[in-house]
């Protein structure tokens, strides 16, 4: 719920992921990109760790910012020089973050309240009543404090769309050429497409497995009995390879024939019910199977690339210094 670095985003920090992974991915105080490029000097100004272009990120904002990371990745703390590895990484960002602020105000590009107010609204209601207020006490935030970072990251979610993504494209020779020289990727396994129906007990299971057999529709006992969460799709799982499902669940599936239903398998979600709605051989997608998935794999490289580059622009041409001997306070 909380915009904050993910494990994946965090383990990008170490190394894992390349400097310039989408910007996008990454919405709080320690955003995406970037190597420090200029020299550290000294900053003006009482415990500010690092000056852009004359305003300060102070030693509270990367305090809290930290102990964010901190939180998530606990396991990566275990020595001071990882750690204050970690602290310089998180201020690179930090100072990344700024500039793009900074340049959203430049560019005059302006968030309407009403959206932040509207995606906070939406985050509330994945919570019981209260239960959204209580999971930001637990964080030492505020209703408040969590509408402003959304706020931040909207706008710049906006500014890199009018400045980066709308002037992306990727051209059909591009995809054509890419699908000839990586035609291995496009080799899809067998799959099959089955409807489901999850109970809490083997004998309501049984019981409504008798009632299919006399000609009663699966799909619609599935809305109307399921607890799984596709249930309001009529039980529909969609398509899936062998190795996706828990080994029970698979076996039962991939042995059914033609709108066969299952006998009741047990796991640990419950008793299930299955059905086979379709099954596809194991295949090559063809070129214009796999434009669509060419196409968005494209367009994110591309995506990836421009961002690191627009954040490297503006980091040449700002005025950036640092304190790094103030990142020794934080804790």
């Amino acid at each position: 719920m909380k915009l904050r670095l993910t494990l994946r985003a965090f383990a990008g920090m170490l190394c894992g992921l390349p400097r310039g992974a989408s910007f996008l991915l990454v919405l709080t105080g320690a955003l995406a990109g970037g190597c420090p490029e200029n020299q550290d000097e000294s900053v003006p100004g009482p415990r500010a760790v690092a000056g852009v272009n004359g305003e300060a990120i102070t030693l509270e904002e990367f305090q809290e910012a930290f102990d964010e990371i901190r939180s998530v990745g606990k396991g990566f703390f275990v020595d001071r020089e990882r750690a204050g590895s970690l602290k310089r990484d998180l201020l690179e960002r930090m100072i990344d973050t700024r500039l793009l602020l900074q340049e959203a105000g430049r560019k005059r590009i302006v968030l309407d309240p009403k959206v932040a107010e509207a995606s906070v609204d939406l985050a509330r209601r994945e919570y019981p009543p209260g239960g959204f207020g209580e999971e930001l006490l637990k964080q030492g935030k505020s209703v408040e404090a969590y509408l402003q970072e959304t706020g931040s990251s909207l706008l710049l979610r906006k500014l890199l769309k009018r400045e980066v993504i709308d002037r992306i494209a990727v051209s059909r020779e591009e995809v054509d050429k890419y699908y000839q020289e990586h035609r291995d990727q496009f080799h899809k396994p067998e799959e099959v497409r089955v409807r489901q129906i999850v109970t809490k007990t083997e004998e309501e299971a049984e019981k409504l497995r008798r009632v299919i057999l006399r000609g009663v529709s699966f799909e619609e006992l599935a809305r109307k009995h399921s607890l799984g969460p596709e249930a309001k799709k009529g039980g529909d799982l969609g398509y899936f390879p062998r190795g996706r499902m828990p080994p029970a669940i698979e076996e039962a599936c991939f042995k059914l024939w033609s709108s066969q239903v299952s006998r009741v398998t047990a796991s640990p979600y419950g008793f299930h019910l299955f059905q086979l709605v379709d099954r596809r051989p194991a295949r090559e997608l063809s070129q214009e199977e796999a434009h669509p998935e060419i196409e968005l794999k494209l367009l994110s490289d591309k995506t990836q690339e421009a961002e690191t580059y627009y954040i490297r622009s503006l980091r040449e041409k700002a005025s950036i210094q640092r304190d790094l001997s103030l990142l020794d306070r934080v804790h």
